[in-house]
Formats: C-alpha cells, structure tokens, sequence
C-alpha cells in the first residue's frame, strides 16, 4: 500500500491566472532503498519446505534425493516499493485560483529476506552451510539487482515530473485533492519500470536455480546426508 503524505512548503500570490507558469526548477527525486538483514528459520521440516515450494516460481535450493527433489532452504525475500512522500510548491492569485507544482518526491523501497532451512540440517554440518550459503546468494543478488535500478527508478520519476510542469490553476479548496491525484499518476507511471525490476530479478534468481548448480552444491557434502523422513 502506498502512503501520501502531502506536504505544502510554499505559496506565491499572483495577479489572476488563466494558465499557469510553467516551473522555473527541477523538483528533486530521492529513492531510498532499506533492505534489512536476512531473518534465519531452521524450525520448519524440509518436508513441509517441499511442500511450500509447489508453485512458487520464486523457490530456491533443490537437492535430489531417492528419485525426488527436495527442499533444503527457500530465500522469500519480500520487496515493496512504499513511503511515496511528495512536496509541493504553490501560486495563487488574487481570486483565489492556484496552480500547483511537484518540488520534491522522495520513494522507499524496502527490502525485507528471510531464508528458511530445513531443520534436518542442523545436525549436518556441510549441507547447512552449503545450503545457507546459496540462500545467500539469493539475497546478495537480491540485493545487486535492486541497487542497479534504483537510478533507473528514479530517472522515470523525473521524466514524469518534466511533463507534469504543473496542475491548474484550481480552486484553492482543491489542493489536496490534485496533489494527492499526482501522487497517484506518479506511482502508476512509475509501475511499469518496478515490474521490469521484478522480472530481472526473477531472471537471475533462476541463474543461480540450475539442476547443474543443485547437483554441484550437493556434491560438496561427499559421504554426509541429513535424515530426511519420507
């Protein structure tokens, strides 16, 4: 969910406008991004982790075993774009009618892993760390990817607000009504370069899910196999 939270910085009264002057600025944009170190889960059963992994295209560590592949960790690394705050700059002339422009908009994104292991892996010691060590690459590349767009992000924003220019002139009593439609035009402008984010994310999560990486890692255990009840 999206918040708004609307900010009126400024005011300028001028003669009666009909059409509003364009901004003689460039509105700053800030994304910041807030990702939080990974929570570990050891509690879960490596059974009830296979079972969770049906249909999750996002699954992580595979192993195979008597035939069947099991799950020994899954990386939910849970991401929102969030905390759009925005402030604005206004003109308003003799009668009343104003004109509104975008100073600033600064955009969170949040970042929030958590990396579930089997609990059969606690006892051996080899497939834990094996196994901990992929569901780290899954946040460190997590991590790469979101950094790299972050100015891509931010670049849209700007592009949206050089069109923008600015909105009215209006009633007066109207203000926070248009800034909060702004608000939401910027988010869904925006939209379509989060979900090209999402995408390449998906791409490189899928890299490192390989049948030849689950078998290599596997590997590194030689003479080491957890107890996994059937």
């Amino acid at each position: 969910m999206m918040d708004f939270p609307l900010i009126i910085s400024k005011a300028y009264m001028l003669a009666q406008m009909t059409v509003c002057p364009l901004p003689d600025y460039v509105p700053a944009v800030e994304v910041i991004f807030k990702p939080t170190k990974p929570e570990f889960v050891t509690g879960a059963p490596v059974k009830m982790l296979t079972e969770a992994l049906r249909g999750n295209k996002d699954a992580t560590h595979l192993t195979e075993s008597s035939g069947k592949w099991r799950v020994f960790g899954i990386t939910e690394g849970s991401m929102s774009g969030s905390g759009y705050r925005a402030s604005y700059l206004t003109r308003t002339d003799q009668s009343g009618m104003r004109c509104i422009y975008v100073d600033s908009i600064t955009f969170e994104i949040r970042y929030n892993p958590t990396i579930f292991i089997g609990k059969e892996l606690v006892d051996s010691e080899c497939h834990y760390r094996v196994t901990k060590m992929h569901e780290e690459r899954h946040v460190a590349t997590d991590l790469k990817t979101i950094k790299e767009y972050i100015p891509k992000i931010k670049m849209e924003i700007l592009w949206y607000l050089r069109g923008l220019g600015s909105r009215g002139p209006f009633p007066q009593g109207q203000t926070d009504q248009e800034a909060t439609k702004i608000m939401k035009e910027v988010v869904e402008y925006v939209k379509p370069m989060v979900e090209k984010l999402f995408e390449e994310r998906r791409k490189r999560q899928g890299d490192i899910d390989t049948i030849e990486n689950y078998k290599y890692e596997s590997g590194l255990c030689p003479g080491e196999w957890p107890k996994i009840p059937d």
